[in-house]
C-alpha cells in the first residue's frame, strides 16, 4: 500500500515536470520587501500582497513587538485568548467584539460556514475571488452565481424561490480587476427581498477609501452595518497580518 502510494505521488511530480508546471521554492533574503534577493543578485519585488507596504513598517513592527510582549504570542479565542487588546481593537472599530482572523481565506471560510445551512441559497459575483467561492464550495448552501457587477441578474436570482435564506456575496473593489461593486443598488435591492450582502474588502479597496491617517477608515472599507428582515447588526472580520484585512458586512 506504501509504494501505491508514493507512486502516485512520483507520477504525479514527473507530470507537473513535463508540463513545466513544477514549482520549487526558494529561500530569499531580506523578507517580503520592495527589493529581494537571491544570491548575489536583487529583484524589485512584483509578487507581494504587500499591497500597502505596511508588512516592514518600522511602527506595525515595533507594534506587533510591544503586542507579543504584552499579550504572548499564542492563545485560543475560544478558550483564554480573547484579551483586553481585542476588546480596544473592537472599540476602536466602533463595534461591541472583534474576530480576528489569520487570512482573508479563513475569515471567508467562517462566515460563510457560520451564516449559511442546507436551504439557503448563495449568490455571488461571478468575478468574487476565489477565497470567497472556495468557502462557499464548502457551504450546503446552493450556489447560484450572477454576472459580474448586474444588479438586475441578481434581482432575477432573489426572485427565485428559496425554502432558507438568502447571502449576496460579492467585492468592494475586484482586485483583478479594478472595479467596484454597486454596493448602493445592491444592498437595496438585497434587502428589499429579506436577504443579507457580504461584501468582502481587501487593502486595495481600504486604500482607496481609508480615512486620514491614525484614524479608521470610513465608507465600505470601515464601519459596517448587517440589515436583514428589519433587524440590524453591527460586525465586522478582519484579517490579523498588517499587509492586507478584509472587512465582510452583510445588509
Amino acid at each position: 500500500m506504501a509504494d501505491g502510494w508514493m507512486s502516485r505521488i512520483d507520477g504525479a511530480l514527473a507530470q507537473r515536470r513535463r508540463e513545466q508546471t513544477y514549482s520549487e521554492r526558494r529561500a530569499l533574503s531580506g523578507g517580503n520587501a520592495r527589493l529581494i534577493r537571491d544570491g548575489n543578485r536583487q529583484y524589485l519585488n512584483f509578487s507581494s500582497n504587500d499591497y500597502l507596504g505596511l508588512a516592514r513598517h518600522p511602527e506595525v513592527i515595533a507594534a506587533w513587538q510591544q503586542g507579543a510582549a504584552q499579550a504572548g504570542v499564542g492563545g485560543s479565542g475560544h478558550v483564554t485568548g480573547y484579551s483586553l487588546h481585542h476588546q480596544r481593537l473592537a472599540d476602536w472599530l466602533g463595534f461591541p467584539r472583534a474576530l480576528l482572523f489569520t487570512s482573508g481565506f479563513a475569515a471567508n471560510q467562517a462566515l460563510v460556514a457560520a451564516l449559511t445551512a442546507f436551504g439557503d441559497h448563495i449568490l455571488a459575483d461571478r468575478l468574487s475571488h476565489a477565497s470567497l467561492l472556495e468557502a462557499v464550495m464548502h457551504s450546503p448552501a446552493t450556489l447560484r452565481r450572477f454576472a459580474h457587477n448586474d444588479a438586475d441578474a441578481m434581482q432575477r436570482l432573489l426572485r427565485r424561490d428559496c425554502a432558507g435564506n438568502r447571502l449576496v456575496i460579492t467585492e468592494g473593489v475586484f482586485s483583478m480587476d479594478g472595479d467596484r461593486a454597486p454596493l448602493p443598488a445592491l444592498a437595496e435591492i438585497t434587502r428589499a427581498a429579506g436577504g443579507w450582502l457580504m461584501p468582502m474588502v481587501s487593502a486595495s479597496s481600504a486604500r482607496k477609501d481609508a480615512a486620514a491617517p491614525g484614524r479608521r477608515p470610513a465608507g465600505p472599507a470601515g464601519g459596517h452595518l448587517w440589515q436583514g428582515g428589519g433587524r440590524q447588526r453591527r460586525c465586522c472580520a478582519r484579517r490579523r497580518w498588517p499587509n492586507t484585512y478584509y472587512s465582510s458586512r452583510v445588509i
